[in-house]
């Protein structure tokens, strides 16, 4: 079933999920991409019950019934627009006016505008309170990193 509503942007969006049971996030993304290759926003959601495993939600070109990316409460997006930008160093400013990331949160830090963020060429944001967000951590040099790093394991 697919959702037409405005996101918060004023945009309409349809979206759409598909749960394929993948304990593994990385097959999971695989997954979701043979499903929608053309998708603009791709993410990956927990799902508890009955067992744990991964399950997508996508949005095609602007247009799930998946709550969490419906409402923008959850979901981590592996695929968003302006990902392809995020290489290399970049202050947090560059990084939220190049893509769809909204806001750049520090944990353990303070992400302000001019914090650098070495990206790693790896970034994988949230959504969290309707906004979809990069969480950073602290890096030796003063800069930050994501938190997220390539190769994560679900607990």
């Amino acid at each position: 079933m697919d959702v037409l509503e405005p996101d918060l942007r004023g945009r309409p969006v349809t979206l759409y999920a598909a749960d394929g049971g993948h304990r593994d996030r990385h097959e999971a993304e695989h997954f979701a991409l043979e499903l929608a290759p053309e998708a603009s926003l791709l993410c990956t959601h927990v799902v508890r019950e009955p067992v744990p495993h991964h399950a997508v939600s996508f949005e095609l070109n602007g247009h799930s019934d998946f709550e969490e990316l419906r409402d923008r409460t959850g979901g981590r997006a592996f695929r968003f627009p302006g990902q392809d930008a995020l290489r290399g160093s970049l202050t947090v400013r560059e990084i939220v006016a190049s893509s769809a990331i909204d806001r750049v949160v520090g944990v353990g830090c303070t992400a302000t505008d001019d914090t650098v963020v070495d990206t790693r060429d790896y970034v994988r944001p949230v959504y969290a309170d309707g906004l979809l967000t990069l969480h950073v951590t602290p890096a030796v040099d003063g800069s930050a990193v994501p938190l997220e790093v390539e190769g994560a394991h679900v607990c």
